[in-house]
């Protein structure tokens, strides 16, 4: 099923060009790394597909209706976060939760069960009674999804939501984001920190000065732009002519040897590669590691602004 589709999306600010003719489009359960600098237009482009924005000039078209035409409807259906948002500081969480329900006009009679179950989602459950001033920044993000939660949005877009948290409360948000995902949500989420997108996005679309540069499912972006694959070689002894056999393999250059262990670039099939660990051990090299090393989203947005 569709969830999202965006055609030439344009967005002028005077003579400014901050959204360069965007197109892009989301199925159910996808979920969307919206990667860039600062500057690049994502919360610009966020902002549009949440009605926040009104493009000038492009078609949005989210569950069928029209961005233009129908954007209250669309409302019913997404959960926007921001970078910076606000809660009442002198609410308690559950308070908070309740609030919201009422203002998203869920049914009175599920709201008690909904607020239980969001804040044991978010795991802020123990916190229930205290007031949102207490919590630290990391609580409030969670508490931030707790609230597009609450009405069971079947789209999510995300601006920044790791930003200004330390470490701890990074990995609490992705367990948070972790289990939308598992669960099948859609979401578009954007950062400029790309550790925090690696692992948790089936699609990438990376920003540069408006434009979306490259857009597309993550190992297909890695085939694209590494014509190479990367070896992680591990050997008990003789590193230095293990390294020598390898060099001798056709397409491959070493990159690092250090210790007992090869890392070297290939350019070559799953045979080929079957070949070069049979050619290592009948050598006489006792192999007990042989695998490719996988790609991240940092080498990737690295290696694509490089081309730029």
């Amino acid at each position: 099923m569709q969830i999202l589709q965006a055609n030439n999306i344009r967005k002028e600010f005077g003579s400014l060009v901050a959204i360069n003719n965007v197109s892009l489009s989301l199925e159910q359960g996808q979920v969307l790394g919206l990667i860039g600098p600062n500057g690049a237009g994502k919360t610009t482009l966020l902002r549009i597909l949440a009605t926040v924005l009104r493009p000038t000039k492009g078609t949005v078209k989210t569950l069928g209706y029209d961005s233009a035409k129908e954007y209250l409807r669309i409302r019913k259906h997404i959960g926007y976060l921001p970078d910076f948002f606000n809660l009442y500081n002198d609410l308690t969480l559950h308070e908070c939760l309740e609030f919201f329900a009422k203002a998203y006009q869920v049914d009175e009679d599920l709201i008690p069960q909904r607020i239980t179950d969001m804040l044991k989602y978010v795991e802020l459950e123990h916190k229930r009674n205290d007031f949102i001033r207490h919590l630290s920044r990391g609580m409030v993000q969670r508490m931030g999804v707790a609230v597009l939660l609450i009405q069971d949005p079947e789209l999510f877009l995300l601006d920044e939501p790791a930003s200004g948290l330390d470490p701890k409360a990074r990995i609490q948000l992705r367990s948070v984001l972790k289990k939308l995902s598992n669960e099948g949500k859609t979401i578009i989420i954007s950062s400029h920190i790309l550790t925090e997108l690696s692992g948790l996005c089936s699609h990438i679309s990376l920003m540069n000065k408006g434009n979306i540069v490259m857009h597309g499912a993550v190992d297909e972006i890695q085939q694209k732009v590494f014509s190479t694959k990367v070896i992680c070689v591990s050997v008990l002894e003789n590193c230095q002519r293990a390294a020598q056999l390898i060099k001798e393999f056709p397409n491959t250059e070493i990159r690092t040897v250090e210790g007992n262990e090869i890392t070297f670039e290939i350019t070559a099939n799953d045979t080929e590669l079957a070949a070069l660990n049979s050619h290592l051990i009948s050598a006489g090299i006792k192999v007990f590691n042989f695998g490719e090393k996988k790609t991240d989203l940092e080498d990737l947005f690295m290696e694509i602004s490089t081309e730029e």
